[in-house]
């Protein structure tokens, strides 16, 4: 089913800043004036979304704006609501992240050892679906309904699941897109895209199960 995912104020790296509506997030140069409390992340420029999930199928619509440069770096998926929050973090399904990222003109899945993904050109409107029966997490370019990526047999583990997103550099933000029915491009229908969807698959066995 289609969510409306929001931001988690709570949980945003200080140079994070977040609009009104907690629906798009930016970069800053400067520290914000916020507590260094444990839910905050303080190393990596991260921040979840309030929503957790435990069971069910949800995805949500994420648009990379601004100006996306070669050294241009962002990310965006799914982690444990469990993850690690302080110093460096392990971006990856070893340390409860499931995620597509951006960085340096590359686009790559966040697997141990990476994933390079041939995108031509990136997509800036990615589909992020999570299927917590299934234990997958996939990725679809929602421009052309191509899937860019899924994590299979993810090790959810039974714990509850949220929206995670990465800015690494300024003079981008990600933004949450409402993602009714009426406001999807046609190739998607009228319902949330299945990571089980046809299409033409970048990767063949890249896409192996990842834990």
């Amino acid at each position: 089913m289609d969510v409306e995912v929001t931001l988690d104020p709570d949980t945003a790296h200080p140079k994070l800043v977040l609009s009104q509506d907690q629906t798009s997030v930016r970069r800053e140069t400067k520290w914000q004036p916020v507590p260094d409390t444990p839910e905050r992340f303080d190393y990596w420029c991260c921040v979840l979304g309030r929503e957790e999930f435990r069971e069910g199928r949800h995805c949500w619509l994420v648009e990379v704006e601004g100006e996306r440069g070669k050294y241009s770096s962002w990310a965006v998926g799914v982690a444990r609501a469990s993850v690690k929050r302080k110093g460096w973090i392990n971006m990856s399904p070893e340390g409860g992240i499931w995620a597509v990222r951006y960085d340096e003109g590359q686009l790559m899945s966040l697997t141990s050892p990476r994933t390079p993904l041939s995108l031509s050109p990136v997509p800036t409107r990615i589909w992020v679906c999570l299927d917590c029966t299934q234990q997958q997490v996939s990725f679809i370019n929602a421009d052309n309904g191509v899937k860019i990526f899924t994590f299979t047999a993810a090790s959810f583990k039974g714990k509850s699941i949220r929206p995670w997103f990465l800015l690494g550099t300024q003079g981008i933000q990600l933004c949450l897109r409402d993602s009714t029915p009426q406001t999807l491009s046609p190739v998607l229908g009228d319902s949330c895209p299945s990571p089980a969807t046809p299409g033409s698959p970048l990767l063949g066995p890249a896409e192996a199960a990842q834990e």
